[in-house]
């Protein structure tokens, strides 16, 4: 589309970082080095430019690493540490069209600098047991942080991956672990349908914004190579969803209107 984008990577799996095509271990300087920087308040704090590499798809990133789950005890030397990211952001935002920040899916120091960082909120929800508990959960961390602001934080856009997934298959890893094991589980079919329906009627009420992105052939390979899916398989039934996410964000407008 012809956009300047900065990824930032702030989960300590580093599925951005990865799928980017950038290994962990081979940058020097990553996100938990900017966060270690800033583990007081001391005004010392390096800048978060300093740790943006270029990436082969022309995506700039800020990678992530395992390391950062090390950071998150010692953040809390810092009494400004919710705002670490946003402070470093606003820093280098007018060199870029999006920032994107991907953050872990649990609550925490990172997750909560990257929310509170961020002009809109997209959730990708997976199609499983625990979708509905997640977003459920997911609300009242908005809540609390809409107290901490002093604003209303809402979720923009709602992106319902692999919403076309077989559910006759194991999904998620709980799933393939109980499958290993022969485990019984306290699902079917039906169950699991239901569940995916009432979720996406809720979500469709709740939030402005929802794409269905069907189960993709080739995005593993996207991943591990490291090449944007619409150019190594332009024809995967993924595509046109993924399109349709970055039309909607690319609408957005900054500051949260």
């Amino acid at each position: 589309m012809g956009r300047s984008v900065l990824v930032i990577d702030t989960d300590p799996q580093a599925n951005a970082t990865i799928g980017l095509g950038v290994y962990p271990e081979s940058v020097q300087k990553n996100i938990y080095h900017y966060y270690i920087s800033h583990c007081s308040d001391s005004k010392s704090g390096t800048l978060l430019s300093d740790y943006i590499i270029k990436t082969i798809s022309g995506v700039d990133l800020i990678a992530s690493h395992l390391d950062l789950v090390g950071a998150e005890a010692v953040l809390y030397q810092n009494p400004d540490r919710y705002y670490i990211l946003s402070t470093g952001i606003n820093q280098i935002k007018n060199r870029y069209d999006h920032i994107l920040i991907d953050t872990p899916p649990f609550l925490g120091q990172f997750m909560m600098n990257g929310m509170i960082a961020a002009d809109h909120l997209v959730m990708v929800f997976s199609p499983d047991t625990f979708a509905i508990a997640g977003y459920d959960h997911l609300t009242m961390i908005i809540q609390d942080i809409s107290e901490i602001l002093g604003k209303k934080v809402r979720i923009s856009l709602a992106i319902l991956n692999r919403w076309g997934a077989p559910l006759g298959k194991p999904e998620t890893l709980s799933e393939k672990i109980y499958d290993f094991f022969g485990l019984k589980k306290n699902h079917n079919i039906d169950s699991l349908n239901e569940i995916r329906t009432q979720l996406e009627t809720r979500i469709r009420v709740e939030i402005p914004e929802v794409v269905i992105v069907h189960e993709g052939k080739e995005i593993s390979q996207s991943n591990k190579q490291g090449i944007p899916l619409i150019v190594l398989a332009p024809d995967d039934p993924a595509v046109q969803g993924f399109k349709a996410a970055s039309q909607i964000i690319d609408t957005l407008k900054p500051g949260g209107a």
